[in-house]
This record gives structure tokens, sequence and C-alpha cells, in this order.
């Protein structure tokens, strides 16, 4: 999956979840969400811009983005970010996402393992009304995203990958810890038995 993909994939699954929120808030709310991941404030506001509705459609929001000047959001009178289009593209991201978790397997074993995967990352999302705070909520669906990125072995599975989500992880651990099993399993699986992470 391309780098512009992965952050596409990022900020349209971050914006899914901010219903009644069409505003520059959650935008620099994104952003700096999006420094957890080496995504760039200029490079998130450049892909936002293009997916406007002025542009792609893929959400419902109009961006005028000046460097100089500043950002202005027009918001359309929307409640929620993803237009209809912008829903089915991002799960187009997804299922190329998933895709690429299972490319050396053969074709039955990729999508049994595509949905497997799936599967575990929707249970864990699931938990989201759980959560107490909104912030908490935001943090989970970056915790299952960058699973995502670790399940599909495009990001290096090595010691302390997930350091920066520990004292989520450690606050919400009830909550968590059974949709957190079988990932944890297949992760530990990969690291301790199937690959050498040494460089």
């Amino acid at each position: 999956m391309e780098f512009e993909d992965r952050m596409r994939e990022f900020i349209l699954s971050f914006l899914e979840t901010q219903s009644d929120q069409v505003n520059l808030k959650t935008v620099q709310t994104l952003i700096d969400y999006g420094k957890n991941n080496n995504y760039r404030a200029p490079k998130i506001l450049n892909e936002l811009a293009k997916m406007d509705q002025k542009h792609e459609e893929v959400l419902t929001a109009t961006f005028d983005v000046d460097f100089v000047d500043g950002v202005k959001l027009f918001d359309n009178h929307a409640s929620k970010w993803l237009t209809k289009k912008g829903s089915n593209y991002l799960q187009e991201l997804k299922h190329e996402q998933s895709k690429n978790d299972t490319i050396d397997f053969p074709q039955e074993d990729a999508l049994s393992d595509a949905t497997q995967f799936d599967g575990y990352l929707a249970q864990l999302t699931s938990i989201r009304s759980s959560l107490k705070s909104q912030s908490d909520k935001v943090t989970l669906q970056e915790f299952a995203l960058e699973l995502r990125h670790l399940l599909a072995d495009t990001k290096k599975l090595d010691k302390g990958a997930l350091n920066k989500f520990k004292p989520f992880v450690d606050r919400n651990w009830n909550e968590l810890s059974t949709p957190m099993t079988p990932i944890l399993v297949e992760l530990s699986r990969r690291f301790l038995i199937e690959n050498s992470y040494d460089d």
C-alpha cells in the first residue's frame, strides 16, 4: 500500500469517527494524531484539500489551504465528514490494506486471513462505546490502525512498537483485554516464532 493511501486511510478513518464535529478543531486533532504516524501537517492539509467537496468529493467540507494566511474550512452545513463516495473510498482503502495483509498466501488462505484480521480489529473497535472519554475513542481508532499496519506487515514489528499507546492500554485494559487477545497472540507468534527482526 502506497504511503499516500495509508495516510488517506488514517485521515478518513479518523474523520469517520467525528460525527457532528465538522470543524477546524477536529482538523487540529487529526494533525496532532498524525504526528504520531509521521504524517506532517502540510501533507495532511494537502490531502484534505484534494479530497474536499470541490475536488474529489470524498469529504463533505471544502478547504481553502493557504500556508501564509492559514486554513479556512467551509463545512457546507454537513454533520459528518465523509460523503457516500468517501465512505466507499475508505472501504476500498481498507480492502486494499487487507489484500496486503496476505499477499504471500494462496488465494483461499489470503481471503480467510484478511477476514480474520478484519474481524479481530472490528471486535476491538466495537468497544468504542464503552470508553469514557472522546480522547480514548479517538486513540482507539488510531490504535486499531496501527495494529492493522502491524498485522499487514507494512510496519516493522519491533520491541516497543506500540509504546505510545501504553497509557491508553493501561487505562482501558479491562475493555481491551478480550478483543486484544487474538491480535496479541498473532503478533507474538510472528515476533517470537516466525520472523527474525534483527537487522
